[in-house]
């Protein structure tokens, strides 16, 4: 009897020193562990098909929001009972936050660089234009900002001040959004104007149509 017992609080013991070791190590946690399981977590939560013309930078955007707020949940939730530990975590979420921000930095860099030069299928009347060309131009790669460098002949010249327009059409011909500058183009029109692959509707984004 003594024996059965003496090995029943020996058990117990040892499952309570388990959860003090356990919870320990969870508010103890390095910011790159934390970071890292906050990484795994948004990929397996966030999955879509690549953009047909950004490539993963939009899926790495959400997944990069949905990490962010795996990281802050995690240290909203840690439990501060004295002074000392609530510097100790301020420090660990500072160091979290900050690999989290290298990490994407270096992904979405690589991607957007991949994307230099890229040609953007172009659709137009060609009652208003004879030939067009758009591509790519990486402007800040860590941020995902792009210049659409545009190369448009007219089939006839313009003399007068004219509304242009581009507008970002999905793989089915739908309008995602449309953008305007007024200008004077003779027969050509060279220019550039930015775009993001943060937006809404950068995921869908397959081609442009363009008119004036």
């Amino acid at each position: 009897m003594k024996k059965n017992l003496f090995k029943s609080v020996a058990i117990l013991a040892v499952v309570a020193l388990s959860g003090v070791v356990f919870n320990s190590c969870k508010g103890s946690a390095s910011g790159n562990g934390i970071v890292d399981e906050a990484i795994k977590q948004a990929e397996q939560t966030i999955t879509a098909e690549e953009s047909p013309v950004f490539g993963n930078l939009p899926l790495l955007h959400q997944q990069r929001l949905e990490a962010g707020t795996i990281v802050g949940k995690h240290f909203r939730e840690l439990k501060t009972e004295d002074m000392d530990a609530a510097v100790k975590n301020k420090s660990l979420r500072d160091e979290a936050e900050k690999k989290l921000v290298e990490y994407y930095k270096a992904k979405f860099t690589e991607a957007a660089n991949a994307l230099e030069g890229k040609d953007i299928k172009v659709e137009f009347d060609k009652n208003q234009i004879s030939d067009a060309t758009v591509t790519l131009k990486v402007m800040n790669a860590e941020r995902a900002y792009f210049n659409l460098a545009f190369d448009v002949t007219l089939a006839k010249p313009v003399n007068k001040e004219v509304e242009f327009k581009w507008v970002f059409m999905d793989a089915e011909g739908n309008e995602l959004r449309t953008y305007s500058d007024y200008i004077v183009p003779g027969d050509k029109i060279n220019r550039e104007w930015m775009v993001t692959a943060d937006q809404d509707f950068s995921s869908k984004f397959d081609h442009l149509y363009i008119k004036f």
